[in-house]
């Protein structure tokens, strides 16, 4: 059974409900997401402390529904109970009763800007109100004290509107699609660590893997590659994971819960378990 990633005090608060959670799923420790410093000061200056808190708060739901929602993970701990864990990963198991399959995910904001840019027009005037969002995600495994993978996210997207549309209007539209999108990758960070999206089966063309809505949509275009190779460093004795070589791409022509289908560009030979990877979308994308 899955040892619960808390602190001492609120093991006991949960220990029925971790008696129940026998599902054999890795578990997962959600810490709420934090602003750095000179974040949290910049957004102070400018008068926008509660934007910064709207923003943090999304982050936090939507990445417990990602992580939720896919069936691979029970979320066992979110909020405080990983408060300092991230600035001293040592507090992991000093203050943590583990397990080796659990996992802890971290989000620390650093950077949020909110511009504007005047696009004269014949007879009007538009403005783009461009988004971005900017962190690091940080993932540990539970009984390494030590991070496994440490991301650098910039998310942004923008919005053509005109100069009689309200600021707090178009803000309530920006918000959700970033930080939706902001946690998606967050929670893809997580799925590449613990379970690599591979093939299923591959016939005629056609590429079956295993990931479905709450990873692919019909249309994301994904890479795939030969089994690659696991070699030792002889200086860290780490074992490091190569990848294997690109074999081709694909594009997603069908989603279901569990599963997703490809169509290959091109003819290559895929094998099951090849290891499969979506390409990133275009970092500057319009909402509408």
């Amino acid at each position: 059974m899955k040892k619960i990633l808390l602190t001492l005090a609120a093991l006991a608060a949960f220990s029925a409900t971790a008696q129940d959670t026998t599902t054999g799923r890795p578990g997962v420790a959600i810490a709420k997401t934090t602003a750095t410093p000179a974040l949290q000061k910049d957004m102070k200056d400018r008068g926008m402390e509660t934007t910064l808190e709207r923003v943090k708060q999304a982050l936090d739901g939507h990445l417990a529904a990602a992580i939720q929602g896919s069936g691979k993970f029970t979320v066992l701990a979110r909020g405080d109970e990983l408060k300092g864990v991230l600035d001293d990963p040592s507090n992991l198991g000093d203050s943590f009763r583990l397990d080796k399959n659990d996992f802890a995910v971290f989000i620390k904001l650093d950077s949020y800007l909110d511009t504007k840019v005047q696009m004269p027009l014949d007879d009007m005037t538009l403005v783009k109100r461009i988004l971005q969002v900017s962190g690091q995600v940080s993932i540990y495994g539970a009984d390494s004290k030590a991070a496994l993978d440490i991301s650098n996210l910039q998310i942004q997207r923008f919005m053509v509107i005109g100069t009689d549309i309200q600021t707090a209007e178009v803000l309530d539209k920006m918000l959700p699609v970033i930080t939706r999108v902001f946690a998606e990758q967050s929670y893809e960070r997580l799925m590449d660590m613990t379970f690599p999206m591979r093939v299923l089966s591959a016939r005629n063309g056609v590429i079956t893997v295993n990931r479905g809505a709450d990873f692919l949509s019909v249309g994301d275009v994904v890479d795939v590659f030969a089994e690659g190779e696991s070699i030792e460093d002889e200086d860290t004795g780490e074992v490091i994971k190569i990848k294997g070589e690109l074999l081709g791409t694909a594009k997603i022509t069908s989603v279901e819960p569990k599963y997703s289908q490809a169509k290959a560009n091109g003819a290559f030979t895929v094998e099951k378990g090849a290891e499969v990877r979506k390409q990133p979308k275009k970092a500057d994308e319009q909402i509408k």
